[in-house]
């Protein structure tokens, strides 16, 4: 049988068109009482980078997860939130910065907070993930500066706690180690149920400081590698060129061919996101033949500190697994020597004050 993934168009985050949209997207796939059950406890992991309004797009619009908490209350489950959000802030003050408190104080709803950790084959995992029956995962559809794309796989990574995944950053710096590395995390917290927000996307610089999209798109279904599969199918990217997918795929995780994917509610041909720009595609280097390899010695990119945008808030400084930020009231920089461009600094800054640099040969081959 093929793996089940549904489209549908939304428009807007106007809250009666999102509830009818999400209840549609899961309605195609059997209804969302075929994935959640009575008395079930439901964890509903969104993406909540840092403490960023709905209207920078950098999130899981609260709409998309107000939604979400009302057909799992409507099965008879309880809902409960949780994420451990990148950098030096804590969970409960992203929460709050990005809107999250306010929603579930008016859904009635309870916010996870990491008290305790579990390492599981060497990876550090909050422990209320294991406290849920079933996990719903509310990735955003951006672009990754280190893996390209990030979606339902990837969003998984926030399981890990806390800083711990700075630091698994600085263990495993290089894109494709670091797949295996999200790849560990997503085995052990495996979701049962996603639903990405493509309402509005995040192209180009992402996942923090991109261009926003108006897309109109989200994308349901049980198997996460397959949901990530057909985002890649959206923007012409061929799912298997996305490291993590491809990590996924291998130990069977789910299903990334999209002709053993069958889609619902709206095609994959007729949903096509034109000109989605994503890092990392191919350019300048590919061209260059046998001078690739010597070529590749001269490439520069990393990120730097926006001076006037900077607060001096620490949150960067702090988050940085190799201690290679300094910020004092006479200057903000970082030691691209020591840097390991992890980009935590770019993901976790809340003022866009963090920009990655490249020079010619960089952008050449779409760092």
């Amino acid at each position: 049988m093929k793996t089940k993934v549904s489209i549908v168009k939304c428009r807007s985050y106007d809250i009666d068109e999102v509830q009818k949209a999400v209840s549609r997207a899961f309605d195609l796939l059997g209804g969302i009482g075929a994935f959640i059950k009575k008395g079930e406890r439901a964890l509903i992991k969104p993406n909540m980078l840092s403490a960023r309004l709905p209207k920078d797009g950098v999130c899981t619009h609260l709409e998309v997860i107000r939604a979400v908490v009302r057909l799992v209350r409507d099965c008879g489950a309880v809902a409960f939130i949780g994420d451990n959000p990148g950098g030096s802030m804590s969970p409960l003050a992203v929460y709050e910065g990005a809107g999250l408190k306010a929603l579930a104080s008016e859904e009635g709803v309870e916010l996870k907070e990491t008290k305790g950790v579990k390492i599981i084959n060497g990876v550090p995992i909050a422990a209320y993930i294991f406290e849920c029956d079933k996990i719903i995962n509310l990735p955003k559809m951006k672009t990754h500066s280190l893996m390209g794309l990030t979606g339902a796989v990837k969003n998984m990574y926030g399981a890990c706690a806390g800083l711990h995944k700075s630091e698994l950053h600085k263990k495993y710096p290089g894109p494709e180690e670091f797949a295996k590395v999200l790849v560990d995390v997503f085995e052990i917290a495996k979701p049962g149920l996603v639903l990405m927000d493509g309402i509005v996307s995040m192209d180009q610089g992402g996942p923090a400081s991109g261009r926003l999209r108006n897309t109109g798109v989200l994308i349901a279904g049980a198997d996460s590698v397959a949901v990530d599969a057909v985002f890649a199918g959206l923007i012409g990217v061929k799912p298997l060129d996305i490291l993590h997918t491809k990590e996924a795929y291998k130990r069977k995780l789910g299903e990334a061919n999209l002709e053993n994917i069958e889609v619902f509610g709206e095609s994959i041909k007729d949903s096509l996101i034109k000109d989605f720009e994503i890092p990392g595609k191919p350019g300048l280097i590919a061209t260059l033949g046998p001078c690739a390899k010597f070529a590749a010695r001269f490439i520069k990119f990393g990120p730097h500190i926006t001076g006037k945008l900077c607060k001096k808030c620490m949150i960067c400084r702090d988050s940085c697994p190799v201690s290679a930020i300094t910020i004092n009231p006479k200057k903000s920089v970082i030691d691209l020597r020591k840097c390991i461009r992890c980009m935590c600094c770019h993901e976790v800054c809340p003022h866009k004050a963090v920009e990655l640099r490249r020079n010619f040969l960089a952008r050449g081959v779409g760092l």
